[in-house]
C-alpha cells in the first residue's frame, strides 16, 4: 500500500461523504454531506493499494508529538485491507513523521469502530464520558492511543 499527502479537498470530502462512513463519523451538530468541509487544521494522509484509492487518514496534532487520527476508509475496503492498511499507516506514520504517539476517539455506539482500533495495535486508555451527541443522546467516547516504539519492526 502507499500513502501520500492527500491535496484534493473535494476528493477528501467525498470520501467522507460516503453513505456508508458519514452517519457513522458524524455528530448531531455536524452539518449535511453537501455541506461539509474537511478542516483546514486536518492533514490527510491519501492511503493507495496500486490505482485504487483506499481512502484517508485524517491527522490533526493535538501537540508536536501527540496526533489524533480519523480514519475514513471507503466501505470497498472493510475487512482484511482495512486492517492492513492501518497497520502499514502506523509504521509509515512512525518512519516519516515526528509524530511519538497516536491517539483516537470512538463513541461508545460504534462498537466495529472500537474493534477495528485495538484490531490496528491501539489500546484503551479510557473513557471520556457523555462527550459525543448522536441522535438526542449523549455518549461516552473510548479513548485509544499507541506509542511510538523503540525499536521498528515491518509490518
Amino acid at each position: 500500500m502507499n500513502f501520500s499527502l492527500a491535496t484534493d479537498r473535494d476528493a477528501i470530502r467525498r470520501v467522507i461523504t460516503d453513505p456508508q462512513l458519514y452517519p457513522r463519523m458524524s455528530d448531531d451538530f455536524s452539518p449535511p454531506p453537501a455541506a461539509y468541509e474537511p478542516p483546514k487544521e486536518a492533514t490527510f494522509i491519501e492511503v493507495r493499494d496500486g490505482e485504487e484509492l483506499l481512502g484517508y487518514f485524517g491527522l490533526i496534532e493535538e501537540n508536536a508529538v501527540c496526533w489524533k487520527v480519523h480514519t475514513c476508509l471507503l466501505p470497498s475496503t472493510w475487512g482484511p485491507r482495512a486492517k492492513q492498511a492501518s497497520r502499514e499507516f502506523i509504521a509509515w506514520l512512525w518512519q516519516n513523521t515526528r509524530c511519538q504517539r497516536l491517539i483516537t476517539d470512538v463513541p461508545s455506539d460504534n462498537r466495529l469502530a472500537l474493534r477495528f482500533a485495538k484490531q490496528g495495535g491501539l489500546t484503551e486508555y479510557g473513557i471520556n464520558p457523555k462527550s459525543f451527541s448522536r441522535g438526542g443522546v449523549l455518549l461516552d467516547q473510548f479513548c485509544l492511543g499507541i506509542s511510538k516504539p523503540e525499536v521498528l519492526s515491518c509490518p
